[in-house]
């Protein structure tokens, strides 16, 4: 077992080949976010020994995916996905103290996204994404996408107006205006060592 976290991922991710590396410091936190790909790790640290938070989505052309995939203590596979939201997301079932238990965790974790990928599929309406759905492995998970003002202030009504805008973009005759985008985030490969014969 490696000394902390920051010595696991470096031994973890190496393997598989990430594209850049970002370091970023705050007075109380640092994260390390991996970039691949399509896809980006972002792991967000205490101190070298706890992990506050662990996320993936995609990447592309500098633009996160509106959701991501959050490493969750007490969730089926240890996966929850939430949209990416404006609001500071804190949860002690994110939080990861270094320890034999927590390595295998975070371990089944990371390799089911890494060794088997997910698909993303992004449903718009006249040009708006109104609806995500991310499986992973044989699980879906369903986000019902917030707009900014949504999210900014939260009224009563928000989520009884989010699913009647569902039902009408996804009616028949909205067919015309209506799109469906969807990325196979791919396994992503080890590095294999050539030996000589």
């Amino acid at each position: 077992m490696t000394a902390n976290w920051i010595k696991y991922l470096e031994q973890k991710l190496s393997q598989f080949n990430p594209t850049d590396v970002e370091n970023r410091e705050t007075e109380y936190k640092s994260s390390l976010t991996y970039y691949f790909q399509t896809s980006y790790l972002t792991v967000e640290f205490l101190d070298s020994t706890t992990i506050n938070q662990v996320e993936l989505g995609t990447y592309k052309n500098g633009i996160f995916s509106d959701y991501k995939i959050l490493f969750h203590n007490s969730a089926p596979n240890f996966t929850k996905v939430k949209q990416r939201l404006f609001e500071i997301d804190e949860n002690v079932n994110y939080v990861l103290t270094y320890d034999k238990a927590n390595v295998e965790k975070l371990n089944i974790f990371l390799d089911s996204l890494f060794t088997n990928g997910w698909t993303e599929k992004i449903f718009s309406y006249k040009g708006f994404d109104y609806l995500i759905i991310v499986e992973i492995d044989n699980a879906t998970h369903r986000i019902e996408l917030k707009s900014n003002a949504e999210q900014d202030i939260p009224m009563p009504m928000d989520n009884l107006g989010i699913k009647m805008n569902i039902i009408w973009n996804n009616l028949k005759i909205n067919a015309r205006n209506r799109k469906k985008s969807i990325i196979e985030v791919k396994p992503l490969k080890k590095n294999v060592v050539q030996q000589r014969v």
